[in-house]
């Protein structure tokens, strides 16, 4: 299949994380920064990021698992998390209130539904906010709810209490781990020319968006 081809005048940005990847929550934040700095100082086209599915462990446990028990399990402590909060701190992310690590199906769900209303940044960055800074375990349906309600999409509750989304959610996952081969997250792709892997600097995005500006203009 063909690589789409830019729309003129937009910069298209696809972007593949997990609500329970850290290192996301500092990419997006890094993300959003970049855009804001580059729109504040330039007339610049329309910028617009969509964010896909990416599950880091599909074998938490359904309901959830409490922060450092998942750690310890996994690593043997939660001590590379040191250098994630220091650097994270630089952008003003506390990490205050990080008790749970989630199993993400239901959350990606949620961002698919809240896609088709153009609130999937939205929804992304409450779910990263709830996870991170406020205790929440966004494995739980009365989370998602919640959160769902908080934007106003209608028919949320019964959509989360129900399987739809699932299946979209497993094969895309499962695309950008085969078809494109996407390894790690964050992971970004700007206009479907320029790739991104990690939480890069706020500089570095900036940067990587400023190229793909000037291409929609040639």
């Amino acid at each position: 299949m063909a690589t789409p081809v830019p729309a003129p005048n937009v910069v298209n940005i696809d972007a593949w994380s997990d609500i329970s990847c850290p290192w996301c929550y500092v990419g997006k934040t890094r993300l959003d920064q970049a855009i804001l700095n580059i729109q504040a100082k330039t007339q610049t086209p329309r910028i617009v990021v969509k964010w896909h599915p990416y599950m880091i462990d599909k074998k938490t446990r359904p309901e959830g698992e409490e922060y450092l028990a998942y750690n310890k399990r996994r690593w043997g402590s939660d001590s590379w998390t040191q250098d994630l909060r220091r650097s994270g701190a630089k952008n003003g992310l506390k990490f205050g209130n990080w008790r749970w690590w989630p199993n993400t199906l239901n959350a990606h769900r949620l961002i698919l539904l809240a896609e088709t209303y153009g609130r999937g940044p939205d929804a992304k960055q409450l779910l990263l906010l709830k996870t991170y800074e406020e205790g929440a375990n966004v494995s739980k349906l009365d989370v998602l709810i919640s959160v769902a309600n908080e934007l106003g999409l209608p028919g949320a509750e019964e959509y989360l209490k129900s399987d739809q989304g699932t299946e979209d959610v497993l094969a895309m996952d499962s695309r950008a781990k085969s078809a494109l081969g996407i390894h790690s997250v964050p992971h970004f792709r700007i206009n479907n020319r320029l790739s991104l892997s990690g939480a890069q600097d706020v500089t570095t995005f900036e940067a990587a968006i400023s190229k793909a500006i000037k291409q929609t203009q040639e």
